[in-house]
């Protein structure tokens, strides 16, 4: 599965601006060890999964390694005016997601062994977190259509997760928003294998999910509403966006406002 997840979350950066895949270079790097089945077994993986989304792989390098890489670079191409940036959000607007939120984080924790004993949670329930995490599946369709509608104002995927991304729209769009946590859709899944208040958390700040995080005007949720049913993308509203004096805040449950969590994950670490 890593060749297919390796392209899997480039195509989910080309969906998030309401773009079209094109091609890749691929660079991999093999510790000396590998065997040529498991070699064999990412070419199969990435590409399976060029072909389902029309991708030529163009190019690239394979070279020894100390450790096991894989670098791709997909390039894709978007109408002039079409695409879809994390700018153009404004006040008011209602920010929704596609899917569920939390498996992907849920399944890195089975595959950790940080889930207790087997008995408490069913092997489907195991399975089906852990394929989120190692086989996400890329929202293009559904992207590309907001983006051909004219129906998102902003947009970006949840690779980081909804505490670290939203932020990053927000900050583009000069806003703030307010997330109705009741209305978060979190991953069955991830509320079989982690309980509900630690598949919560994922939800809000595990990443990986690779779902679009996306916003849109109050005229057009009708509009949006259809596309989704068309496609058959579930895509739920779990807040709206505000004046950017006001922050990013959670509603809880019990109706109190709390800041919103950030995620865990760091591109840029600091050391120590």
């Amino acid at each position: 599965m890593l060749g297919r997840k390796a392209l899997a979350v480039n195509l989910s950066d080309i969906a998030a601006m309401a773009g079209v895949p094109h091609s890749a270079v691929v660079s991999i790097g093999l510790p000396r060890d590998t065997t040529p089945a498991y070699a064999r077994a990412i070419a199969r993986g990435m590409a399976g999964m060029a072909r389902r989304y029309n991708v030529a792989i163009v190019g690239g390098d394979t070279c020894a390694a100390e450790r096991l890489f894989v670098n791709v670079a997909l390039l894709g191409f978007v109408e002039p005016g079409r695409a879809v940036r994390r700018s153009g959000g404004r006040p008011g607007d209602g920010l929704y997601v596609t899917g569920a939120l939390g498996a992907s984080a849920a399944g890195l924790a089975v595959l950790l062994g940080r889930v207790g004993r087997r008995g408490r949670v069913s092997v489907a329930a195991r399975r089906a977190a852990v394929r989120a995490h190692l086989d996400p599946e890329p929202r293009t369709a559904f992207g590309r259509a907001l983006g051909l509608c004219g129906l998102a104002t902003a947009m970006i995927d949840l690779s980081d997760g909804l505490g670290q991304d939203l932020p990053r729209l927000c900050a583009a769009s000069r806003t703030g928003a307010v997330i109705v946590v009741s209305s978060v859709p979190v991953s069955p899944a991830a509320n079989a294998v982690l309980g509900r208040e630690r598949a919560l958390a994922a939800a809000l700040g595990g990443g990986e999910d690779y779902e679009l995080l996306f916003s849109v005007r109050s005229e057009w949720v009708r509009l949006v509403a259809g596309l989704a049913r068309r496609l058959r993308q579930p895509i739920v509203r779990i807040g709206t966006l505000r004046p950017a004096r006001e922050g990013i805040r959670l509603l809880t449950r019990e109706g109190r406002y709390a800041p919103l969590p950030r995620g865990a994950f760091e591109h840029f670490p600091p050391r120590g």
